[in-house]
């Protein structure tokens, strides 16, 4: 039988190696689509808010806003749980999240300006698509490799 000291220094070196092997591992740098989803949601909540009839200000209003957004933030957290389980990337999630705030937001304007429904729906998906791709390729170019020490 081990004594615990003997126990924490095993758990320990065991810990250690396995850091030390992630070292090389590719660590992601973009961030942009969870940066994005959490300042929409902000928006997202207080726009809700206000077209439910309640005041941001008054206090059953301010109630229902934190609400929304603990709602919205579960479902967000559940999504991005539940893409990781099926095997996606950071990069890929983060992608994900920003196609799918960018391209909405400019299908609407798009139609605001103009009111033709399918140019607006052709632009959002487009940008939507093209969002995705800026998004990956900026995690291409922006990969931080480990250094290796010699």
């Amino acid at each position: 039988m081990q004594t615990p000291d003997n126990k924490i220094d095993t758990a320990m070196q065991a810990y250690a190696k396995k850091w030390l092997s992630s070292l090389d591992n590719r660590r992601p740098s973009t961030s942009l689509g969870y940066f994005f989803v959490g300042f929409f949601l902000l928006i997202w909540s207080s726009s809700l808010t206000t077209q439910l009839g309640y005041d941001l200000k008054k206090g059953i209003g301010a109630l229902i806003f934190i609400g929304i957004g603990l709602g919205l933030t579960l479902i967000i957290i559940m999504t991005n749980s539940l893409m990781t389980k099926v095997g996606l990337g950071r990069p890929i999630r983060s992608a994900i999240w920003l196609s799918a705030i960018i391209g909405p937001y400019i299908n609407l304007s798009i139609y605001h300006l103009w009111k033709i429904p399918i140019v607006s729906h052709m632009i959002g998906f487009a940008s939507a698509i093209i969002a995705f791709l800026i998004s990956i390729i900026l995690d291409k170019i922006l990969d931080r490799r480990p250094k290796k020490t010699n």
